[in-house]
């Protein structure tokens, strides 16, 4: 069988101006081109790729950083390598971005990405630290603080910090957090107790140690996006800090 013609290429000048963003690491800029190329149909299904050798000399990057972005593309289930044949578009990616951050509560508590988690940090505080939790009044039994890791295709995208009532914490127990839908814990444990649920996004920057944690240079734009939920008493059930990388994710809702 004769196999489908390959793809077209970028213009070089497209390519620089998309490498030459500042904050985002070198591999993860082109998953992110490549994943745009695949998206808008440039890349068209079932057409081959350029080669290894061919998408480094365009993007004027070592070979093995090219192998290394289409590795992810491939763990992704958009490309496929075929032996003697070359690598094919299989499917179009469901968005432009990773991760589209939820807007409703039915959205966290059923929203479920595809992601590693790796814990670092887990501990019995009596208030949530740095984060504001839009009044109300927290509960005496204290909370379990569990700060984690996430990745997507082993890239990391979001480090958080959760607070959970320690009631709640010690009947659900932590290896049910292993989970990516906190909030349908928390919905499944307390929704007949749950009154209110307050959620902030702002823009911010990378500091060393957020930027070590998401392979990212210090100072890069990333989005915090910080949620409390409450009891009908107004009593402080869970709170979260979460830190996302600005180039995986995004906040869309329609107005209208």
């Amino acid at each position: 069988m004769t196999p489908p013609p390959i793809a077209s290429r970028a213009t070089s000048s497209t390519a620089i101006a998309n490498l030459t963003q500042i904050g985002t690491p070198l591999y993860v800029k082109l998953v992110m081109s490549f994943r745009k190329r695949i998206e808008t149909g440039e890349w068209a299904v079932n057409q081959q790729i350029p080669s290894l050798d061919e998408l480094a000399r365009e993007e004027g990057v070592a070979r093995a950083t090219i192998r290394h972005a289409i590795g992810f593309l491939e763990a992704e289930g958009l490309i496929g390598r075929y032996r003697g044949r070359g690598t094919f578009v299989l499917r179009r990616p469901q968005s432009g971005v990773f991760y589209d951050i939820p807007t409703s509560w039915d959205a966290l508590v059923n929203n479920e990405p595809d992601i590693q988690i790796e814990w670092l940090e887990s501990s019995t505080v009596m208030r949530p630290q740095s984060i504001n939790h839009h009044g109300g009044t927290l509960s005496p039994n204290g909370y379990q603080h569990l700060r984690r890791l996430q990745k997507h295709n082993q890239i990391p995208y979001f480090v958080g910090d959760s607070y959970v009532e320690r009631t709640i914490f010690r009947n659900v127990g932590k290896k049910a957090f292993n989970s990516p839908v906190p909030m349908r814990l928390i919905q499944n444990h307390s929704g007949d107790r749950i009154g209110r649920v307050e959620q902030t996004i702002q823009a911010s920057n990378a500091d060393f140690e957020v930027a070590q944690l998401l392979d990212v240079p210090v100072n890069t734009a990333i989005m915090v996006v910080t949620r409390s939920v409450f009891d009908k008493e107004e009593v402080l059930l869970y709170e979260s800090q979460g830190l996302f990388r600005s180039d995986f994710v995004r906040v869309h809702m329609r107005l209208k």
